[in-house]
């Protein structure tokens, strides 16, 4: 009898484990942990480099996309340097491991991104990046590793942004004066810059003007009659009652400094 209990007892706990790992299998309550690819997905704005905040000359964001199984990416990115110039551009993404490489062409450059020891914290997705930039198939630059820090993008200004905005730029560089700044950006992706004569707001005289907005990234690019082209980022903070506060980090004397504008906008 007691040789039949013990069989009995070592059975129902054989049937317990086999019911509790069904359960964990569960189709309809499966609650897997997500892969690195699933938790890649959206949309990500670098904002660091080995914990300091880069130069907004040197802005990208990337949107990760999960189309059917496999992820791919569109990124948006103004390297001055070397004429990167690119809006929502679709980036091949190879994932062996945990290593993940970025892949974007547009015209004759190339840029390759080595993305390891990836961590995605809530909105912020860290990883060493070793990034090359090729052009004509000839490489012309290589960064890293460096150590960087991107922040997840949940706004989408690309909208409100359309219209003419008026303010003033300030900055935490000492002796700054405040500045008046206007601008218009137009539906087709043009913009109109204005500067203040006697009180009064002209438009300035340009080759040509227009830019990009992905997510709260603002890209412009524009040249000056008889000057070479010339090209400014801008990260939007916030927007609340038609006022939009813009952060610029701009690099003067080996420094960096922060810009920030305070715009209303006066008209569509």
């Amino acid at each position: 009898m007691k040789k039949l209990f013990i069989i009995l007892a070592a059975v129902a706990m054989i049937f317990a484990a086999c019911k509790k790992s069904d359960s964990d299998n569960d189709p309809v309550n499966p609650n897997p942990t997500p892969t690195l690819a699933e938790q890649l997905v959206g949309k990500w704005l670098y904002i660091e480099a080995d914990g300091a905040l880069v130069e907004t000359i040197e802005s990208s964001i990337t949107d990760f996309v999960m189309e059917d199984t496999t992820l791919t990416a569109y990124t948006s990115i103004s390297i001055k340097k070397y004429g990167v110039w690119a809006y929502k551009q679709l980036t091949e993404v190879t994932i062996e491991g945990d290593t993940i490489t970025l892949t974007m062409q547009k015209d004759n450059i190339t840029t390759v991104e080595v993305m390891t020891n990836i961590i995605v914290d809530g909105d912020n997705l860290r990883y060493t990046s070793n990034y090359t930039i090729l052009r004509d198939g000839e490489v012309v630059e290589t960064y890293g590793p460096y150590q960087l820090r991107c922040v997840k993008v949940h706004d989408d200004y690309s909208e409100i942004i359309i219209g003419r905005w008026e303010g003033f730029i300030t900055c935490d560089e000492q002796g700054y004066e405040p500045q008046p700044f206007c601008e218009k950006y137009l539906t087709d992706g043009t913009n109109i810059e204005y500067q203040l004569v006697d009180g009064e707001w002209k438009e300035v005289e340009v080759v040509y003007a227009y830019y990009f907005v992905d997510g709260n990234l603002l890209c412009t690019r524009w040249q000056y009659p008889g000057s070479r082209e010339q090209r400014e980022n801008s990260i939007f903070m916030s927007y609340e009652n038609d006022t939009l506060i813009v952060k610029e980090v701009v690099s003067r004397n080996g420094q960096l400094y922060t810009e920030i504008s305070t715009l209303v906008k006066v008209s569509e």
